[in-house]
């Protein structure tokens, strides 16, 4: 017997033995029963299909493709995976890398009926896009869609089975079977890393898909593997659905998640760090630019001051601080301890939107 034989030998009995009660169970499950569940969850997940179009400019060539009539745009393709949430309005969740510069989405159902879709909004920090399918003739949805249910992500326990339905490599509509392996996974994608872990194979394509519980409520949306080879190596990730479930409403209501900002960049204060430049602290995040006119600076916050402390809790580099501000919103305001020099300080700063603009530094808090 192989050793994947041999997975699936004890993941079944594990499920066949789960005790009435368990968190993610209604009852004792047996294998049987997942096809039927299965069966009812797959009208509302979809396959996404992107097509950027980007033009193609060579100093000196433009007349040279003029004459030979060589076409200067070049289209790329990707493909993805989202579940429905919202029947009525057409609504669909998937990542934010799947339609990043799309130019044109379409989206597939389990019966092979494919719809264009409009980008309503997407949050490149979360990872998260929404998207409204319509009928191709008007702005209304299709009719006989189906949305999934969403289940309750902190209740979620290590170990617990689950499946994710995806589109991984094109093979449309793929179940993929595993358990939970961890939790509050961070594996250093972004600020905001809080990824439920699970062996469950997730493949290219995959991305945006659901992650499914024993009852068939999304617990995650897909969104990263961890591969040598680029192929599922029995490490995946995906967003806990209570962490999209804030950013939704946003999204629909602003086509973004309006989030707060200081307007500075900072580094890391390390010991050597320290000793080089003598500053009055071995650890927190040095500040070493401001924004002029930025929240930061009209608090009276200087260049080289070093942040120790936001709103009381200790941080040591940018993301502990981004994860702090991620729990405010614009005009919130944020408490900062501050070494400066030999004096520790505090300053009460005022937070406003984040800017849109493409223009900030990257790293701008």
């Amino acid at each position: 017997m192989s050793r994947l034989q041999i997975r699936r030998t004890l993941l079944w009995l594990f499920l066949a033995l789960a005790l009435p009660g368990t968190p993610g169970f209604s009852g004792t499950i047996a294998p049987q029963e997942l096809p039927d569940l299965v069966e009812k969850v797959l009208p509302g997940v979809v396959n996404i299909s992107t097509t950027t179009i980007s033009q193609q400019t060579l100093e000196g060539m433009e007349d040279f493709f003029q004459f030979w009539g060589i076409p200067r745009e070049r289209k790329q393709s990707s493909l993805g995976s989202g579940f429905i949430i919202n029947a009525e309005e057409g609504l669909v969740i998937t990542n934010h890398h799947v339609v990043s510069r799309a130019t044109e989405v379409q989206v597939s159902l389990v019966d092979k009926k494919s719809y264009p879709a409009r980008i309503l909004g997407s949050d490149p920090k979360l990872d998260l896009a929404l998207l409204r399918i319509t009928d191709g003739k008007t702005s209304r949805p299709p009719p006989g869609l189906r949305s999934v249910p969403m289940g309750d992500s902190d209740q979620v326990r290590i170990a617990e089975p689950v499946f994710a339905v995806g589109n991984p490599f094109s093979l449309q509509h793929t179940v993929t079977v595993g358990i939970i392996s961890a939790k509050n996974r961070t594996i250093g994608i972004g600020p905001l890393d809080n990824f439920l872990q699970t062996d469950a194979s997730i493949n290219p394509g995959n991305s945006g898909g659901p992650l499914f519980n024993f009852k068939g409520e999304v617990i995650g949306i897909n969104t990263a593997i961890f591969s040598r080879s680029g192929q599922s190596g029995g490490l995946g990730f995906a967003i806990p659905v209570n962490e999209a479930r804030s950013a939704i409403d946003a999204l629909k209501r602003y086509g973004r998640v309006p989030r707060p900002w200081l307007g500075i960049l900072t580094e890391r204060v390390t010991p050597a760090l320290s000793r080089y430049y003598g500053l009055g602290s071995q650890e927190g995040v040095l500040i070493y630019r401001l924004v002029q006119r930025a929240p930061a600076a009209r608090a009276g916050l200087r260049s080289g001051d070093i942040i120790v402390t936001v709103d009381g809790n200790r941080v040591q580099d940018a993301y502990d601080i981004e994860r702090l501000m991620y729990r405010k919103k614009p005009n919130d305001t944020v408490m900062l301890g501050v070494v400066r020099g030999e004096a520790t300080l505090e300053r009460s700063v005022k937070m406003s939107e984040l800017p849109t603009t493409e223009e900030l530094p990257q790293g701008m808090l």
